[in-house]
């Protein structure tokens, strides 16, 4: 084709765009999930092969973005259609704009299927707890909504009746930063022994008594999915915990050298899942932190190394802070009297040998 002809060819694609589009056709975009396309539908034949030609004459592009710059897409046609194949994936639940030279089109992407979110684990996790148990520990399988876990979690008796006002009424909710495990605190004034609302209304939970926590099928995850259906769980509750931890008292077993089992420490009583991760560390004999893959349900505790046990000395650091599930820590009872200062401020530390 020669040069004058080109010419030529580009001034009549020229008019034919520039021409509005007929006012009778239907014109229309829609986005295509299976190949991830969007679809122009509505056009003449004389106006496809117009921006077929000439595609500079379209733009994809987010919808209200200031920017002229759109999304790069290659173009064909299908079945009537013109198709506009994005270069990059296009974001499920945004809107989009197709603009052919003065016509703008919306396309709508349906947002992606939130899953359903679950109740995947309660810690702790016995099958006994103490009767006074300070937190109890929700685990989800998706991120929830703020705000509804008040009025979704009833703690009920074994004859069905409702306990009232167990948990401790705070402004904020005690979600994690993942918004998938949440903490219910038991009033702490009602645990206490002889304070205000312990005389007055007794403690949530009974030795020797059994309860159902019921989450409500109406919590919402972060997307609004709900859990469905209600969730219960059963709780036998045991003697109150009154002492304060003793990690001599720990059961610990030591792995073979040379293996990469874990070490495993298993606890006299429930310690407080959420502070074990943080207060309990391995070290070796130049004071450097084990690194590996650590699991607890608060009845023990389990170290699995990135790296082969090598023979030596470690040291099992346990943190003056950490708390069992009855707010006891290694020097402070939570029910300790008043004025009652603590007898251990520093580390606690347990020997360990690896022999070859």
């Amino acid at each position: 084709m020669t040069r004058v002809m080109k010419l030529v060819r580009r001034a009549l694609l020229a008019v034919l765009i520039a021409a509005p589009l007929p006012a009778t056709a239907e014109i229309a975009a829609r986005f295509d999930a299976k190949t991830g396309a969007v679809h122009v539908t509505g056009l003449g034949d004389a106006d496809r092969a117009a921006f077929l030609a000439a595609p500079e004459h379209m733009t994809l592009k987010v919808a209200g973005a200031n920017s002229t710059r759109g999304t790069p897409f290659q173009t064909n046609e299908r079945s009537g259609a013109l198709v506009l194949t994005p270069r990059f994936a296009l974001r499920l639940g945004t809107d989009y704009a197709v603009t052919l030279d003065d016509t703008v089109l919306s396309v709508v992407l349906p947002a992606p299927d939130a899953p359903t979110p679950k109740l995947v684990g309660i810690a702790p996790s016995q099958g006994v707890i103490p009767a006074n148990t300070l937190r109890i520990y929700l685990h989800f399988s998706e991120p929830m909504a703020r705000g509804h876990i008040r009025d979704a979690v009833k703690l009920f008796r074994a004859d069905g009746s409702a306990v009232p006002s167990p948990f401790l009424t705070l402004g904020p909710e005690l979600w994690d930063r993942t918004q998938t495990r949440v903490t219910l605190l038991f009033d702490p004034g009602r645990i206490k022994q002889g304070v205000g609302p312990n005389a007055a209304v007794g403690a949530p939970l009974v030795a020797g008594e059994s309860y159902r926590l019921v989450v409500g099928g109406t919590l919402q995850s972060a997307a609004g999915e709900v859990l469905g259906s209600d969730v219960a769980v059963a709780l036998r509750v045991g003697a109150a915990v009154r002492t304060s931890i003793d990690p001599t008292a720990w059961h610990i077993l030591t792995p073979p050298v040379g293996t990469q089992a874990p070490l495993t420490v298993a606890f006299d009583r429930i310690i407080d899942t959420g502070a074990l991760r943080r207060l309990v560390t391995l070290r070796d004999s130049n004071d450097q932190q084990i690194q590996g893959h650590i699991e607890t349900d608060g009845g023990g505790w389990s170290l699995t190394p990135m790296h082969p046990w090598s023979a030596g000395d470690y040291t099992l650091l346990i943190d003056p802070e950490l708390e069992d599930i009855s707010g006891n820590t290694p020097g402070v009872l939570f029910d300790a009297q008043a004025g009652t200062i603590g007898t251990t401020q520093t580390a606690i530390a347990r020997h360990i040998t690896l022999l070859p």
